[in-house]
This record gives C-alpha cells, sequence and structure tokens, in this order.
C-alpha cells in the first residue's frame, strides 16, 4: 500500500486518468515513485482535516477535489470541466483548470493521495502531475481535442 492513500486508490485513480486522457489520445501516466506520495498523502490529511474547501495552487499544480462519493470519482468532476474548455482560444482558465491537467498531454507522472472527514464525512482528493502542466503559452499541444470529435 502507498502511504498516505487507501489500498487500491491509487492504482485506481491511474487507472480512470489513463481511461480519460486516451479520449484526447495523451499518453498514459505513471504513478510517481512512492516516496513522492508521502507529501502529497500529507496535503490530502491536512485538508481533510480543515474540513474547508480545497483552492487551486497554479504554482504546485495541484487538483483538489471534496466529495461524499467514491474518492476516485473526482477523476470524471475533473474531467467533466471539459463543458466549459474552449479549444478554439485554448488557455487557462478557473473553470477548467482540473480537466487541462488531467490530460495535459506533456504529463508522465501522476501522484495521488485522499483522505477522509469523520465529522464531515467528505473524502479529500489531491493530485499533481509531473511535469507540471497548465502552462501559459502551451495550451494548444498539451490540451487536445477528444479523438473523433470536432468540436471537443
Amino acid at each position: 500500500m502507498i502511504p498516505g492513500v487507501f489500498a487500491g486508490f491509487a492504482e485506481d485513480m491511474l487507472s480512470e486518468h489513463n481511461r480519460l486522457r486516451k479520449l484526447h489520445g495523451s499518453p498514459d501516466l505513471q504513478l510517481a515513485e512512492v516516496k513522492q506520495f508521502d507529501e502529497i498523502g500529507v496535503v490530502a490529511k491536512l485538508i481533510a482535516e480543515s474540513g474547508e474547501e480545497p483552492s487551486y495552487d497554479r504554482s504546485t499544480g495541484a487538483s483538489t477535489c471534496k466529495t461524499l462519493e467514491k474518492p476516485v470519482n473526482c477523476a470524471q468532476q475533473w474531467y467533466d470541466e471539459i463543458k466549459d474548455y474552449d479549444f478554439n482560444n485554448p488557455g487557462f482558465s478557473d473553470k477548467t483548470k482540473y480537466f487541462t491537467a488531467l490530460i495535459w498531454k506533456s504529463s508522465t507522472k501522476l501522484r495521488v493521495a485522499t483522505a477522509h472527514n469523520a465529522t464531515n464525512k467528505y473524502n479529500y482528493v489531491v493530485a499533481s502531475y509531473e511535469p507540471l502542466g497548465n502552462i501559459d503559452g502551451q495550451f494548444k499541444e498539451n490540451v487536445p481535442r477528444r479523438n473523433g470529435s470536432p468540436l471537443r
């Protein structure tokens, strides 16, 4: 088991990420080295203990999610931001930051962790990608349209 995550969670998130990335022709991610999960596990635990809505820090590129559902469902929630992404005018937007990070073509590694808050019953998820995505000037080549779709 990877420290800071539920058994099988990282592998499930990796599979879900790769399923969604394939829709856009982005290459599969690999899990980062185990030692890197310690840091992100601490972040997930701190966010869960605070019980607050996680915020996005563009300098770290960490995607966050607060859910009452299975933590692995966060990947689909992030992907669903596609509805607000303008492929004809690629760039950063607060409305699509998690979607673009998830399918960022140049990213090759995934670090992910989850923690549960027993008081409010929410699961908190933190994911980060290497190399970092959401880089200004690189959206066109890193956020491809969905395969076979002229609109998405």
